[in-house]
């Protein structure tokens, strides 16, 4: 567990680092979450460049949480920052994870590696017994992702969330320790 506490978590895959971010990130994440095509299931204020910069100071600070309970890692792959991954202690024995991808990268197989990864670190590492993903229903390529990985979906909420003029449903996917024993064995 010390090492979880430090906020220096680098997570190695094959040809994926998942990593703790660093200021000197800020250029690449707004440069990443620019793209109009990526703000289709954000809110106005969750799609701006200083959101970015916001988010990007965020993610620092919980890195550095004592206890920490959130793991909001870069994805880098050649170096360079192509989306973020991530995973949140929610109540005892239950996580969410939530990932964004550059539009470039998507289809790659860059996101699956990458959840993948964080589900193996949340069963494995913060031995939690449930994780879950919630995303807006439409966004057709989130919830392919979370399938990809063994996660199910366990409940669709209708008119859950209003932003950009229109109400919207949200799907949440999970997944158990046990079923994600299942598919790795």
């Amino acid at each position: 567990m010390d090492k979880i506490e430090t906020g220096a978590i680098r997570i190695e895959l094959n040809n994926v680092i998942l990593r703790d971010f660093r200021p000197a990130d800020l250029i690449q994440y707004q440069q990443l979450r620019s793209d109009p095509k990526m703000h289709r299931f954000y809110s106005e204020d969750d799609s701006s460049e200083q959101r970015a910069g916001q988010l990007l100071q965020m993610f620092i600070e919980q890195a550095d949480s004592l206890p920490r309970t959130k793991f909001q890692f870069a994805l880098e792959s050649g170096g360079e920052l192509v989306g973020t991954c991530g995973i949140r202690l929610e109540s005892p024995g239950e996580a969410s994870i939530g990932c964004e991808i550059g539009r470039q990268w998507q289809w790659s197989g860059l996101a699956r590696k990458a959840a993948a990864g964080i589900l193996e670190f949340g069963f494995g590492t913060l031995c939690v017994e449930r994780i879950y993903a919630e995303t807006i229903s439409d966004n057709r390529a989130a919830i392919k992702l979370c399938n990809a990985v063994g996660m199910t979906v366990t409940a669709e909420r209708i008119g859950d969330r209003t932003f950009k003029g229109r109400t919207w449903n949200t799907t949440t996917l999970s997944i158990s320790r046990e079923a994600w024993d299942g598919e790795r064995a």
